[in-house]
């Protein structure tokens, strides 16, 4: 898998791919009977979207600062919906696809200073991802990735009051964004990361340090990765068994 490519054209092509899949697959099932919510209504919606994001990309500038984050939410809402018509359609050759467009089209909000409300497709993408990845250099970037989604989050996710939710976005994102950088045996990423999970996910941190270790125990895991985990749980660690 090659490394996400933040640009709006590479973007919209991913869009377009999946939403000819899911065009397609209604006129052969007519499963989506709907006309005002069917794909039809929703490619176009696409399309409008992408030349508002094409011309901002090439310096177009929109009229206030909150038009960006309105703009991001809208956006990843017609990403939700389409991810609905692919599952409605039971369509699954597309899962990597819609991650990746998630993901990209998140962080290219992130880019453009947009505040992020709505983080749940691209930490579920960035998990199907990261999980999918083993090429370093490429999980390092997006560890990095993550990092811009996270610090691009509403101060509502930020503040992460209700944690009922082992899978609530936030917890997501700081987790996998902690696996990439260790899977990426760089260091100096690892050590950058942890200390962004230690502020952001205190309560996370022994297991997930101490899960870290039994895997690297079970790998060959260079030498300075086994350093900065040690370091790590040191600072953070483990409660011991009674």
């Amino acid at each position: 898998m090659s490394s996400l490519e933040i640009k709006i054209p590479i973007i919209s092509d991913l869009a377009l791919g999946i939403m000819k899949r899911v065009i397609d697959e209604n006129e052969k099932t007519q499963k989506i009977t709907d006309e005002q919510s069917g794909p039809i209504p929703l490619a176009s919606a696409m399309s409008d979207f992408f030349q508002i994001a094409s011309a901002l990309e090439n310096g177009q500038e929109l009229e206030d600062s909150d038009a960006i984050s309105d703009l991001a939410d809208y956006a990843l809402d017609l990403v939700d919906r389409l991810k609905s018509q692919l599952w409605y359609l039971d369509i699954h050759d597309q899962r990597d696809a819609l991650s990746r467009l998630f993901a990209s089209l998140a962080v290219w909000f992130a880019r453009q200073d947009a505040i992020l409300n709505n983080l749940n497709g691209a930490a579920d993408s960035f998990a199907i991802l990261v999980n999918g990845e083993n090429d370093k250099t490429t999980l390092a970037s997006m560890s990095r990735q993550m990092d811009e989604l996270l610090q691009a989050a509403s101060n509502e996710i930020k503040m992460d009051e209700d944690r009922s939710d082992n899978f609530r976005p936030w917890r997501v994102l700081n987790l996998n964004s902690g696996v990439a950088a260790t899977r990426s045996f760089n260091a100096e990423l690892m050590q950058s990361t942890f200390d962004n999970m230690g502020r952001r996910l205190p309560y996370d941190m022994p297991g997930f340090l101490a899960d870290g270790k039994r895997q690297a125990s079970t790998q060959q895991v260079p030498e300075e990765v086994i350093e900065v985990l040690n370091q790590y749980a040191e600072k953070w660690p483990a409660p011991k068994p009674h």
